[in-house]
């Protein structure tokens, strides 16, 4: 059996519970847009938890994926395949982040859609409906790349939790917990050195300066017109090598769960 014919099972196993996930999307939508029309166009708002869930769905996905296997009694047969744990893990953990682009798509794709249509909506200020869907027309890459990659690190950590509970059979979880723990907090740390600068700082997608100079804007009043400045107090920076870092962790992480899976675990 490939590593391609382990992803299209796991895929088909999830099916269900992902078009219940993208029909509840759908519905939600269609919910939404009565509500907004009915009573208020602020009622937007109530996607935004919506886009936010997603930093949870691959830990979710992935509790639920390996829980299934031993819940159904599977786990013999998917020992036994004769592929390694990283073929095993991998073919879920890449099943269930492409479940999650198309999901995470489909949401910034409806906020997107009733951001333009609330555009002509006569009880907003035009001149603020521009603002800020022209804001998500320019930066929502960051926030879609931000969730996902902060997603994958929640599937990730999932992973190595649930394989650590299997590995060791009293308080696993626990161990699993304080260890994701323990080496968030020497991440931090880490995060603080020269050495993380100089591994993670290289190629410059976008300085604060650019975003808060993006942000500055004008209100109308019927007194005055003032112009309203938003300085910037830190030049923040976004970087290439930050989100390959943070990559490269997520693909550490799964290495060391498949070394559980096939070394520790048991049925």
């Amino acid at each position: 059996m490939s590593w391609l014919s382990l992803y299209r099972k796991e895929l088909r196993l999830t099916k269900t519970k992902f078009l219940i996930n993208i029909g509840f999307l759908s519905a939600l939508a269609i919910l939404l847009y009565i509500l907004m029309e009915r009573y208020s166009p602020f009622l937007i708002t109530l996607l935004v938890p919506v886009v936010l869930a997603h930093l949870f769905y691959m830990f979710f996905a992935m509790i639920d994926t390996l829980r299934q296997e031993w819940k159904q009694k599977t786990t013999v047969f998917w020992l036994n395949i004769p592929k390694s744990g990283w073929m095993l893990l991998t073919a879920k953990f890449v099943a269930a982040a492409t479940q999650l682009l198309v999901s995470l798509s489909l949401t910034m794709v409806i906020l997107y859609a009733f951001l333009q249509q609330q555009r002509k909506n006569l009880l907003i200020d035009p001149a603020v409906m521009n603002f800020i869907t022209e804001q998500f027309q320019t930066y929502w890459w960051i926030l879609f790349f931000g969730i996902l990659i902060a997603s994958l690190q929640g599937g990730a950590i999932a992973t190595f939790i649930y394989m650590t509970a299997k590995s060791v059979r009293k308080l696993g979880w626990l161990l699993g917990i304080g260890i994701v723990v323990a080496a968030g907090w020497l991440w931090l740390k880490f995060q603080g050195t020269a050495m993380y600068q100089a591994i993670t700082e290289w190629g410059v997608i976008m300085s604060g300066k650019t975003l808060m100079e993006s942000l500055s804007f004008h209100f109308d009043s019927l007194s005055n017109d003032p112009d309203i400045q938003m300085a910037v107090t830190n030049n923040v920076v976004l970087y290439a090598g930050t989100a390959v870092v943070d990559l490269l962790i997520v693909i550490i992480v799964l290495a060391i769960s498949s070394w559980l899976l096939d070394q520790k675990v048991e049925a």
